[in-house]
C-alpha cells in the first residue's frame, strides 16, 4: 500500500487505462478521498499535481486547475453530502497560489438559475444514456416519492450538475460519480455507475483498471472494499 499521498497518487496513474492518466488522475483520486472520509487530504493532491507537472505555474493554469476541482467537488456534493466537501475546499484554499476569492468571481452559468426546458433536458438525456431501460425499473421502486425524485434526479442532479459538460466531460465526470459512491459502499449504485462508464464506450478491462485504482485509494484511506461489485457483476445488455 502506497504510504504517502504522493505514492498513491502514482499508484492511481499507474492503475488507470493510459488515456484517463493525464489531467484526469487527480479528478479520481480527489472524488475517492473525500468519499472515504479524508477530504482535507485533497489539498496534498492539489500541491503534488502543481509540484511535478506544472513547474512553472502560471495564473490561468491554476485558473483551469482550480476550475477543474470546483467542477469535481460541485457535483460530488450531490453524492456525499456538502459537510466533506466544504472541508475539501477549505483544505484547498490553503493551497492556493495564485488564485483566490479576489480574483475569482461566480461564474455566470451559476448566476440566475432556472430550472428551465434547456437544463432538464440535458439531465435527462445524460442519465437516459447511463441508465436506458434501467432507469424506469429504478424510478418505480420509489413509490410516492418517485414523481419529486425523478424530478430531482433529472433537473438538479443531473441537469444542473453531473451533465454540466463545461468544464468536466461525460467520462470525466464518471471519474467523479463512481469513486463518490463505491467509496461509501453503495453496492448497487456503484453497479450502476460501472455500467455507466460501460455504456460510455469503455472496456471491460478499462472499467476494472478504474475501479482498481478506486479501491487504491480507499484502502489507502482505511476503507473495507470486500464484498464491492465488479464491472464482471454487469448482467445487463449495455
Amino acid at each position: 500500500m502506497a504510504s504517502s499521498i504522493a505514492a498513491l497518487c502514482e499508484e492511481v496513474k499507474s492503475l488507470l487505462p493510459s488515456d484517463l492518466r493525464e489531467d484526469r488522475w487527480y479528478l479520481l483520486t480527489a472524488a475517492a478521498l473525500v468519499a472515504s472520509g479524508k477530504p482535507t487530504e485533497v489539498a496534498k493532491v492539489y500541491e503534488y499535481l502543481v509540484d511535478t507537472e506544472y513547474p512553472n505555474l502560471t495564473l490561468e493554469q491554476e485558473r483551469r486547475i482550480a476550475s477543474r476541482f470546483s467542477d469535481l467537488l460541485m457535483k460530488e456534493w450531490t453524492l456525499v453530502g456538502i459537510p466533506s466537501v466544504l472541508m475539501a475546499i477549505s483544505s484547498l484554499a490553503t493551497v492556493e497560489k495564485f488564485v483566490s476569492a479576489t480574483n475569482t468571481a461566480l461564474g455566470e452559468k451559476r448566476i440566475n438559475i432556472e430550472l428551465e426546458r434547456d437544463i432538464t433536458e440535458r439531465g435527462t438525456k445524460f442519465i437516459q444514456l447511463l441508465y436506458k431501460q434501467n432507469l424506469e425499473p429504478i424510478f418505480d421502486t420509489w413509490g410516492s416519492y418517485k414523481e419529486e425524485f425523478a424530478w430531482l434526479e433529472k433537473s438538479v442532479i443531473y441537469g444542473l450538475f453531473l451533465a454540466d459538460q463545461t468544464v468536466l466531460s461525460q467520462v470525466e465526470t464518471l471519474l467523479v460519480t463512481l469513486p463518490s459512491i463505491m467509496c461509501q459502499g453503495w453496492p448497487g449504485p456503484a453497479l450502476w455507475h460501472l455500467r455507466g462508464l460501460r455504456r460510455l464506450g469503455r472496456s471491460v478491462e478499462d472499467v476494472e483498471k478504474v475501479q482498481q485504482a478506486v479501491e487504491a485509494v480507499a484502502v489507502w484511506s482505511g476503507k473495507p472494499i470486500e464484498g464491492w461489485p465488479r464491472v464482471t457483476d454487469i448482467k445487463d445488455e449495455i
